[in-house]
């Protein structure tokens, strides 16, 4: 599950639960309260016009059996998600590949395990950073957008109510030249009074093929927050 494109479609990143080794068992772990299958991340290389034979990444970056949310940057490292030793909580860690070997992953440092920070879509030069959260000023799972600034971070901010809904808004995607986002969202169309009876209808045949507060996929220009920064 979770897949991610390196940013030159030559490999592709994803979770899963199957064995570390072969022979083994597969992945558990326990995280949100209680058991749960658990994940590393693997990789799969693109050979022709097929694929290789997935690998798993190394202890560095699989560093317990809930690293999940691998998104990948131009240089071949990558970042995700894992649970926080203390807290339990998903915090955000990166991995620096260099060399042809990872680098033990590291916390990013505006995730402090103290809020949930989930499913990181980082641009391929590391210049920004989106992922959904559960800090404040969320109201459920939130996106938040942090900004590379030399050495550092920006503070996240929170894109806004007009990105973020009542519900849970998450599993934030990248387009290739990363100026579109793409997210999953628990929310609904609004409805307003007064309206017609073939209003009423067309409302009432939205909500029961799509419109019923589950996750749909959701797309957005990310032109105000980029260009802002320029």
């Amino acid at each position: 599950m979770e897949p991610a494109f390196a940013p030159d479609g030559s490999w592709l990143a994803f979770v899963s639960n199957r064995p570390m080794k072969p022979g083994g068992k597969s992945i558990e772990a326990t995280y949100n309260g209680g058991p749960q299958k658990g994940g590393n991340i693997w990789r799969v290389d693109r050979r022709g016009n097929g694929w290789g034979e997935p690998v798993r990444l190394s202890d560095a970056v699989n560093t317990n059996t809930t690293t999940f949310a691998p998104s990948v940057t131009g240089d071949g490292s990558v970042w995700f998600m894992t649970t926080d030793t203390k807290t339990g909580k998903f915090r955000l860690f990166r991995s620096q590949y260099r060399d042809g070997a990872y680098a033990l992953a590291q916390p990013l440092p505006f995730s402090d395990g103290t809020a949930s920070d989930v499913d990181p879509a980082v641009a391929a030069d590391e210049s920004f950073v989106i992922f959904g959260s559960g800090r404040v000023p969320k109201r459920s799972i939130d996106l938040f957008i942090a900004f590379r600034t030399g050495d550092g971070w920006s503070d996240p901010q929170s894109m806004g109510g007009g990105v973020n809904s009542p519900g849970s808004d998450a599993e934030p995607r990248l387009s290739p030249d990363h100026r579109t986002l793409y997210f999953s969202s628990e929310r609904v169309l609004p409805i307003t009074f007064p309206r017609t009876q073939s209003q009423a209808s067309a409302d009432l045949a939205r909500m029961q093929s799509w419109d019923n507060g589950n996750y749909n996929i959701w797309s957005l220009s990310l032109a105000p927050w980029l260009d802002a920064r320029r």
